[in-house]
């Protein structure tokens, strides 16, 4: 479902590592929020967490068979103080999921609601499940004498 990106990994560790030995990075990083991915009939649904994070600074594309939710957390510094300890991540956040044919990326719909975002995707018209309902001749021949 998501697609390989070498480079977050070495990010997190990179993270990890600088939280671990106490270096806050004075650089904006970017880093990859945690993410559930769950399906039923009507498609996918993505739910992510995003404390700090307004709409409006969120940036959703879908295109492709791609599906990329990108934003920004700005570091707050204020003049006077002294941080001791950073472990809340800032920076670029970025998630790019690779999504199957059979979902509609045209119909996504995304909410906000207290720092969790939650995308759904639904199945395409073409992949929607259908009841099939089978006639014998017999029934198209009554419907045939039925009608004239």
């Amino acid at each position: 479902m998501m697609r390989f990106d070498p480079f977050r990994e070495i990010e997190e560790l990179t993270q990890r590592l600088d939280r671990t030995f106490g270096q806050a990075s004075a650089a904006p990083t970017r880093f990859a929020p945690p993410v559930d991915v769950h399906e039923d009939e009507q498609g996918l649904e993505l739910t992510l967490d995003l404390p700090g994070v307004t709409p409006e600074a969120l940036q959703i594309e879908a295109e492709n068979q791609t599906l990329t939710v990108q934003a920004t957390r700005a570091y707050e510094r204020k003049e006077g103080r002294t941080a001791h300890r950073v472990e809340r991540a800032h920076g670029t956040l970025a998630r790019t999921f690779s999504v199957p044919p059979k979902y509609d990326l045209t119909k996504v719909e995304a909410e906000l609601n207290h720092g969790t975002l939650t995308l759904r995707v639904p199945r395409s018209e073409a992949a929607q499940k259908r009841t099939v309902t089978v006639r014998t001749g017999k029934v198209l021949e009554q419907d045939t004498s039925a009608s004239a």
